[in-house]
Order: structure tokens, then sequence, then C-alpha cells
């Protein structure tokens, strides 16, 4: 008997105004990959939409001006011509002028005029879509925006002209259209610009998501692994490491609370585990884990007022653990130099210092992150500093400076 897989539940795809298959500003292709219908029923709908006021038109230029772009394909099962598309473009304008074809002479001069402010709205919108930051960008948005303005200030006079409404009325009724069209301009470049820096924002957590996933994994997981080879004549040593590394990283992946039995406790190997109160002494544990993960004597001085230990000053205590690891790997010393100082609203600032080979800051290579990631890269992403100061047979010295938080 033959077993059927459930279906899928239909899935779709993120609105956005898509740039394959666009005629105008691809608010129909966009609809059309987003609902996952044939793209001609999505513009004879705007256009039928025309018919109610110009409905569909005004619709159509808030997609326009709100929904950002994308790369989605349309469905297209009828294919036909662009002229095909673009008399329906021009039908939409045509049915949504409709109400003003009556009026006269005055009817005919307004629908002229708004015709204008319509090709300037296009023309400046189209801009947008753009880098704005182009000769022809600019000298399209100026020209858009000429258009509007002159055909705004064009039907606001007319507007004064045949108001009904007495001069008060006639004066309020033309600051409204100049409102209204000075906000087709600037409305759509705020949402543009909104958008613009929404995304970043977005590309910047995720980046510091990354890096700062990448700083955990060197400092944990890589350090074990570096360790597992020095020990890998011994098999127990190495399950054990292994079994150790295992749960931290379940216990970070899952938030839960890291295990303490005495095994792990003998050979800890990530930072920080269990999370002290203070500052001061996640050092001393952080010392701790690296005198036993190197046997170096690591003995940190003190100095000042402790402070809680948060996830505000988490990363200087880290990228310490760090600056020890990495003395305690290569520097060839038998001990570690180690000085915190905090005093009320003054900085946190941490000194790890070796006086062994040193090394040579600009001929680190290019895959080596703890450096750049752990230290440097996890300081600045935290607001802090960290002055590495070294040379070849020289001796480090890592200074490290976190602000304190009000």
């Amino acid at each position: 008997m033959a077993i059927h897989a459930a279906e899928a539940p239909r899935a779709y795809p993120r609105l956005t105004r898509s740039t394959n298959g666009r005629v105008v500003a691809g608010v129909a292709a966009g609809l059309s990959a987003h609902l996952r219908v044939d793209v001609l029923w999505v513009r004879l709908a705007f256009t039928g939409l025309c018919l109610a006021g110009g409905l569909g038109l005004l619709l159509y230029g808030l997609a326009w001006a709100f929904v950002p772009q994308g790369t989605a394909s349309p469905i297209d099962e009828r294919k036909w011509g662009e002229s095909a598309n673009y008399l329906l473009v021009a039908l939409a304008m045509l049915l949504s002028a409709l109400p003003h074809l009556g009026g006269g002479e005055s009817g005919s001069g307004a629908v002229g005029v708004l015709a204008i402010v319509a090709l300037g709205t296009v023309l400046a919108w189209r801009a947008y879509d753009r880098d704005i930051h182009s000769i022809g960008t600019i000298a399209l948005l100026a020209v858009g925006g000429l258009l509007v303005l002159g055909g705004v200030i064009a039907l606001a006079t007319m507007t004064d002209r045949t108001s009904k409404a007495g001069p008060v009325g006639g004066i309020i009724l033309a600051v409204l259209i100049a409102v209204f069209g000075i906000a087709l301009l600037v409305v759509p470049l705020i949402a543009r610009l909104v958008r613009d820096l929404v995304a970043q924002k977005e590309a910047k957590a995720a980046s510091d998501q990354r890096a700062d996933i990448a700083s955990h994994l060197h400092d944990s997981v890589l350090q074990t692994l570096a360790l597992i080879q020095k020990r890998s004549d011994d098999p127990g040593e190495v399950a054990r490491l292994a079994r150790r590394q295992e749960r931290e990283l379940r216990a970070w992946l899952f938030d839960d609370t890291p295990p303490t039995t005495p095994d792990e406790i003998e050979s800890p190997v990530s930072p920080v585990s269990p999370a002290p109160a203070t500052v001061f002494s996640a050092i001393n544990t952080a010392a701790g884990e690296v005198e036993d993960m190197f046997n170096v004597r690591i003995s940190p001085v003190t100095v000042g007022e402790d402070t809680a230990y948060t996830g505000a000053v988490e990363p200087i205590v880290l990228a310490a653990r760090e600056a020890m690891v990495n003395a305690a790997k290569h520097s060839g010393c038998t001990s570690v130099d180690v000085y915190v100082e905090h005093f009320p609203a003054e900085a946190v600032s941490v000194y790890v210092r070796d006086r062994g080979a040193g090394f040579d800051l600009e001929h680190i290579p290019a895959d080596r992150h703890g450096v750049r990631e752990s230290i440097t890269g996890r300081m600045e992403r935290a607001g802090g500093t960290a002055t590495i100061t070294t040379a070849p047979g020289s001796g480090t010295e890592v200074a490290l400076e976190l602000p304190s938080t009000p």
C-alpha cells in the first residue's frame, strides 16, 4: 500500500516590489509572486479598481511608497507583449481621470495638471528606487520634483480661483494641495531611508552575532581541540575533555545552567563557567581555568571597587581570558601577570602581561582570530578598547578598557 506524504503548507514569500518583469514599479509583479497568482489578474485588478474613484491608482502608489524592492519572479502563465502591459497602465490612468472629464474647461485643465503631477511622481519615485548618489538619478529626481511642485502650484492656483468656499476656504484648500504635493515627494523618500536604516541595523546585528559566535567557539571549542591534540596519548583525558566541551556547548546553545560535576571542575576549558557574581571573581575564575589548562602561574591583582558581573562587562572578562590563554600558550613563560582596576563611575581596566617571546602584530596569519576577534573585535563591539603592546623578544601587554555603565 502506497503511503503519501502530507502536502506541505503553502508558503508565501515576503511581499516585495519585484524588479523581475515589472512595468512601472513592480507592485503587481511582487504581489503575483507573493500570492502565487498570475500577474495578469493582479494587473487587471488594479486597473478595475481605478473605476472606483482611482482606488487602484491610490493602492498602487501606496504599495510603491512603502513596499521594499525585491527580485521575486512573478507568475506569468499568459505571456503577452510589453505593449499590452503599457496599454493597461494607460487605461488605469484614464479610468482614474474619468470623474474629472465632465467638468468643462476647468475639469480638463485639472486633468492635465494631475497628469503632470502623476508624471513627476513616477519620475521621482523611480529615482528613489535607484542609487540616489548617481548624477542620472539626481537629474531624474530634480525633473520629477519640478514637475510635481509646478503641477501642485498650478492646481492650487486653479482651486483658489474656482473655489466656492470663499477666500479663506480657497486658501485652506490650496495649502492642503501643496502639503499633498510635498508629501508625494517626501514620504516615499522617508520610507526608503527608514527601510535602509532597518536593513543596516539587521545586518549589523547579524554580523555582531556571527562575530560573537565565532569568538565563543574560538575561546571554547577550538581551545579544547588544541588541548585534545596535545594530550592525544591519553585516551581517558581526551574523552573527559570532549565530554566537558560537549556539555558546555549545549549549555551555551540552549542557555542551560552549566554542569558542575567534579569531573568537569577538574578540567574547566570553557570561558568562565559557572558564571561568577562579580568582575573580580570572574577574572580570578578565568585565571584559575587557564592555570589548570596550561600549567602556568597566574595571580591576578585587583584594585578598587568590585562590580557586578553582568552581560555589559562580560566582554572584557572574556577578552582578558583569551589574552591569558594566548600568553600561556605562546609566550613560553611560566607565569602571567594580571592587573584589574575599577573605581566608581570609571572604566573597568584589565592588563595582561607576560615577559615571554612576544610577536609581530603586523604578521599575524589571516586565519588566526584569537587577537582580531576574541580580543580586539570583542572589545570594539562592546564599546571598549583593546591596546596590544608587543614585539619579538620583548614580551606582550594587553590593555583592556570598558566604560562603566550607569
